[in-house]
């Protein structure tokens, strides 16, 4: 079955987004002295953990994308991927804010996840507004309680390595159909490759990580035989 929830998450996101606070000012991601998160330098109006600071606006243009590599680092409001903007997530790095809006106003650039932590309270909101915005996870995990995607602009998520993906059980019925349909992939779609759906380790979680298949697995091991009894024949 389709997921129903996307497009209308969607739209109270853009409504959202046009209609900000006037009362809590947001920040803006300017990078202009480097890619650390945690200098107050690389931000206009203020800073992301700031008392009183409304919404974290990652926008393009910057000389340096974001980069969390230090652990603690919280937004008082929701963070948005904004055109051509981007996020990198590494080893060491903590990240926690309200909803990670994607593609609500032009097409993202990527929101890469190589390690650490990313926590979304609310929703990971990908493609919110019919375009692209893409997450990659790599390595670490990335967690929301709930989990939107709009493929219509190509939208989507990866996961491969040691990558990991949680959220609430009750995403399951959408979680099964992106799956199936490709939305959320696995290496990139590489053949021999598939995403596991884990609902027995937390039954209130369901849990997504990047498998071989059993096919796969199956030629590894018979190609380890293979090379072990050439070894064994050189003796």
């Amino acid at each position: 079955m389709k997921p129903t929830g996307g497009f209308a998450i969607a739209c109270v996101v853009c409504l959202a987004l046009l209609g900000m606070s006037s009362v809590q000012a947001d920040v803006y991601w300017n990078g202009t002295v480097s890619t650390a998160w945690t200098n107050a330098a690389n931000w206009t109006n203020g800073f992301p953990s700031d008392a009183g600071a409304g919404n974290t606006i990652i926008n393009a243009g910057s000389p340096y994308t974001p980069v969390v590599s230090t652990l603690g680092n919280t937004t008082t409001g929701q963070t948005y991927i904004m055109t051509g903007g981007g996020l990198n997530v590494v080893a060491g790095g903590a990240l926690s804010t309200i909803d990670l809006v994607t593609g609500v106003s032009g097409n993202s650039g990527g929101t890469i996840v190589t390690g650490g932590l990313l926590t979304m309270s609310g929703y990971l909101n990908l493609g919110a507004g019919g375009k692209d915005g893409k997450i990659d996870i790599s390595g670490g995990i990335v967690q929301s309680a709930n989990l939107s995607i709009n493929a219509a602009g190509g939208a989507g998520m990866n996961i491969s390595g040691d990558g990991k993906y949680i959220a609430n059980i009750s995403n399951l019925g959408n979680v099964n159909y992106w799956v199936a349909n490709n939305v959320i992939k696995a290496n990139n779609g590489a053949a021999g490759w598939s995403i596991n759906v884990d609902t027995t380790t937390d039954p209130s979680k369901v849990i997504l990580t990047a498998v071989p298949e059993p096919a796969t697995l199956a030629l590894a091991a018979i190609g380890a035989v293979a090379v072990a009894l050439r070894r064994l024949r050189k003796r």
